[in-house]
């Protein structure tokens, strides 16, 4: 999953902004980018970025997730989840991939699909 850049703000992204405070629910078509504060759920059709230094407590669904900020709650995601250095997470992941960097400090329950190789080498 690329990093987010906030200096490049598609077309088809609602951006809520630094001084942005929510508390409700948030929905949309597209992407989201969070640079502020939401207290509540958060659902959208495209991907979704949380900014450093920006805040989420609720449940978040979208097409991937990538977190460089706060985030308390649960994510559902058809695609990958990002967990940057510098982020605080708290809740589940559930994503088609997560990946969790150096650096960020998380007390998450995963649920992914993964492929473990439990053979053992062959022996000399």
């Amino acid at each position: 999953m690329a990093r987010h850049n906030p200096d490049r703000h598609s077309p088809d992204m609602s951006v809520l902004g630094p001084a942005t405070r929510v508390t409700g629910r948030v929905s949309g078509k597209g992407a989201l980018s969070i640079e502020g504060v939401i207290r509540g759920n958060v659902s959208v059709t495209g991907p979704a970025f949380i900014a450093p230094g920006a805040t989420v407590e609720g449940d978040i669904e979208a097409e991937s997730l990538d977190v460089g900020g706060t985030l308390t709650g649960d994510v559902t995601a058809s695609g990958p989840i990002a967990v940057r250095a510098g982020a605080v997470v708290r809740g589940e992941l559930k994503g088609a991939e997560v990946s969790i960097e150096p650096g960020s400090r998380v007390a998450v329950r995963l649920d992914t699909a993964f492929e473990l190789d439990l053979s053992f080498p062959p022996t000399r």
